[in-house]
């Protein structure tokens, strides 16, 4: 084998950066196994990637760690909550953990058209489970931060002159003041936790 070749031919490259389908990267393992200097040219390979990779990096700001931490902590405690100590919601917020929390409303909130149970009432919070398969005509708030995380189904939100569709997992914030309105765009019901927080 001329290993001069078989070195520009770039496979080695392809290897280190896991681009080689199974019997690609079976063929090389058995060539540098015969080859041990194949295995310095990886070397080479991965430690020029790893300087670059050093030389294009971008710190992240102080902010930003903060953030990642209070968020795994949010996660944490929101894994840990039950209907008598709900977390606010937020983008944070796992749709897995709030689908268990109301399980025990499954079927019922489906037999109606229109279905809401208050989950939560005081210190100027409310957080409300709500099942709908109609719209939910314009309204606006000015004494409330209004927010809700779809659970099930899907929708379409417009909120001011902007348009969205939320699907399980999709939260949004509407600003106070604002006109919004849910239009349901799923063939099943739309099935959300809405929260109101006192301005």
């Amino acid at each position: 084998m001329n290993l001069k070749v078989y070195i520009k031919s770039g496979i080695l490259e392809l290897f280190v950066l896991d681009l080689l389908d199974a019997a690609e990267r079976a063929e090389v393992l058995n060539v540098i196994s015969k080859y041990p200097v194949l295995e310095k040219e990886v070397q080479v390979i991965e430690d020029t990637l790893q300087s670059y990779a050093n030389s294009i990096a971008i710190q992240p700001s102080k902010s930003l760690k903060a953030k990642i931490e209070a968020s795994i902590e949010e996660s944490v405690k929101e894994s840990n909550m039950d209907l008598d100590h709900l977390l606010l919601i937020s983008e944070h917020s796992d749709l897995q953990n709030w689908l268990k929390l109301v399980n025990k409303y499954y079927p019922s909130a489906f037999e109606a058209e229109n279905f809401s149970e208050v989950l939560r009432s005081e210190n100027g919070v409310t957080q409300v489970l709500v099942v709908s398969s109609t719209d939910i005509a314009d309204e606006t708030h000015d004494d409330v931060h209004e927010s809700f995380l779809i659970l099930q189904g899907q929708c379409r939100c417009t909120v001011g002159s902007a348009i969205f569709y939320l699907g399980p997992g999709g939260y949004t914030q509407i600003p106070l003041n604002e006109n919004h309105k849910v239009e349901i765009t799923s063939s099943s019901p739309v099935m959300a936790i809405a929260q109101y927080v006192s301005v």
